[in-house]
């Protein structure tokens, strides 16, 4: 897949498939439009393209906190397995911000990327004020020689599945759910950091992670079982994130992991972490044993996931 950090960089006149959005978590209602972007290039000959953003546009207009499903970089890496022929990345700006849909429709669709065939989510809006509707497009369409064309709603469960359905699973914890809507599980990439060693007094040794994504969701404080992908290897695992309450230490949010059947020290290896259930929420324990009585019980739990 080729990537473009501008349009100027891309050579006109190659006609192409386009569709358009932030397309946060590339998730199942994401793909079923890429689905229809992919047929349509095929059958038309042409260069299926995506355009999309960086940074995400809430996090330039500032419309509250940003939670992202993916980075750029994971965004890019599913759209390439998902075998589109090249991504526009746009870099969004507040004047970029300001442009009227119709000059973005003809500066850069239609002169720069040679649009022939565009898809479009049910909700899609774009441009200033969000002005650009699918009903402006067709009338664009007809005016400069492309087609447009309307996905709808992708439903499970019953539900249709957005990323800020997503987001809101992952922030109540309901990870499980959050994965069916994505169609894989959430993952978040760290790097393993020395910690008190308390898990490994435990019986329970523990790599203290620390998460180096600072835009994506970090799950609410509980017990998850995770896969953890580290040295080429996936684990299984444990996650607790929390403030670890039995201690009575007032620590800073920490999240720690307990990988099965693995034993070695990690210091300063990635890993990526992916979220599949979660177990429990964190609590205070009378003592160690409780506590070390309730890992187990976590543990047997989590190694059936």
């Amino acid at each position: 897949m080729r990537v473009f950090n501008h349009w100027e960089d891309i050579q006109p006149h190659v006609p192409t498939s386009i569709t358009v959005g932030s397309f946060d978590g590339i998730h199942l209602g994401h793909r079923q439009l890429i689905d229809r972007l992919l047929a349509l290039a095929r059958e038309h000959d042409l260069v299926s393209t995506v355009v999309t953003f960086e940074p995400h546009p809430k996090k330039v207009l500032g419309k509250g906190d940003v939670h992202l499903l993916t980075d750029i970089e994971e965004k890019l890496e599913l759209l390439q397995q998902l075998n589109i022929d090249q991504t526009l990345v746009i870099p969004f700006t507040r004047e970029f911000a300001r442009m009227d849909y119709r000059h973005f429709v003809r500066d850069i669709l239609v002169e720069r990327l040679n649009v022939r065939e565009m898809v479009i989510g049910h909700d899609h809006h774009f441009g200033r004020n969000r002005e650009g509707t699918f009903e402006c497009l067709v009338e664009l369409g007809k005016k400069w020689g492309f087609s447009v064309h309307q996905v709808g709603p992708f439903r499970v469960d019953g539900e249709v599945v957005s990323s800020s359905a997503i987001r809101r699973l992952i922030l109540e914890g309901d990870v499980e759910k959050a994965a069916r809507f994505l169609g894989r599980y959430y993952n978040l990439k760290g790097v393993v950091e020395k910690g008190d060693g308390r898990g490994r007094q435990l019986g329970f040794p523990t790599a203290n992670i620390r998460f180096t994504q600072p835009d994506k969701i970090l799950p609410p404080p509980g017990v998850y079982a995770v896969n953890v992908l580290l040295q080429g290897k996936e684990y299984k695992g444990m996650m607790n994130i929390g403030l670890r309450p039995t201690f009575n230490n007032n620590d800073a949010l920490t999240s720690e992991v307990h990988l099965f059947n693995f034993s070695g020290l990690i210091y300063g290896e990635a890993v990526n972490v992916f979220f599949k259930k979660f177990i429990r929420k964190e609590k205070k324990f009378s003592g160690i044993e409780e506590l070390k009585q309730q890992l187990e019980k976590d543990k047997a739990i989590c190694e059936k996931i």
